[in-house]
């Protein structure tokens, strides 16, 4: 029994080597989430729950279906209930000032409904074992539309984060893609100063973002860009694996 049981500790120290890096996250985006359908999100975190090896959870804006305090609040009572680390990103319909929500109160509420361990900035870093994950903006506050828009502000300080980082694999996490797509009514306007940044660096391997409502995943220069499918459709969200060491990435699609 004693050898059997040095075994077994020897098995656990050794897979826990192995998986030491690897990093395992959920994306689910574009819930567009109301009153009326917040039942199909229960069972959803209900699941995301059940898992035993997840790093974090990001909700990828559109997180609510129109900005009102109901939603909001429906919203943030069931990120409470999500018994892992999340990360909240806004999208075009998460705020709108003249609603009384803007980007302050929203990220203020969330960071409150996460314990008072959320950031209340719309743009920051985390680490998870020696990653480094930039969340971007890029959502509108004072008036909506079907896209969204990096401006000079965000995109400075994506340029100052991944120079001071530069040494370090880095992943962005954001709302509107830079990919291009077939509807200009998604489309995310003048990105080339985006990707002129990009250029700039060689330590960004991933840039996971929603909105386009499809699941899309391709390679441009080196970065792999992911979009996840809007949960809204099919109740799907996106389990992401990365293991920078090996060089190895993966992606599942849950419906």
């Amino acid at each position: 029994m004693k050898l059997i049981f040095k075994l077994m500790l020897v098995f656990c120290f050794v897979t826990t080597c192995v998986f030491a890096k690897e990093i395992k996250f959920i994306h689910i985006t574009d819930i567009n989430l109301n009153t009326n359908n917040a039942i199909n999100l229960y069972r959803t975190i209900k699941e995301i729950n059940s898992y035993s090896d997840i790093d974090f959870v990001v909700f990828g804006g559109n997180n609510i279906s129109k900005t009102n305090i109901d939603n909001l609040n429906t919203f943030l009572y069931l990120l409470k209930k999500v018994n892992k680390k999340c990360y909240v990103l806004l999208g075009s319909t998460d705020v709108l000032a003249s609603s009384g929500i803007d980007k302050k109160y929203y990220l203020k509420r969330v960071n409150r409904a996460r314990f008072f361990n959320h950031s209340t900035k719309t743009n920051y870093v985390f680490k998870k074992k020696d990653c480094v994950f930039v969340v971007l903006d890029g959502a509108k506050q004072y008036f909506q539309s079907s896209n969204g828009y990096y401006n000079k502000d965000e995109l400075r300080f994506l340029d100052k984060t991944l120079k001071k980082y530069k040494n370090k694999n880095v992943v962005i996490l954001q709302h509107f893609p830079i990919v291009a797509t077939t509807s200009q009514w998604l489309q995310t306007p003048k990105t080339e100063e985006y990707f002129e940044i990009l250029k700039k660096y060689n330590n960004v391997r991933m840039i996971v973002s929603g909105h386009y409502g499809s699941n899309q995943e391709q390679k441009i220069d080196g970065v792999y860009h992911i979009i996840t499918e809007s949960y809204s459709k099919n109740h799907a969200y996106k389990i992401i694996r990365i293991d920078f060491d090996d060089d190895f990435f993966a992606t599942s699609l849950v419906k």
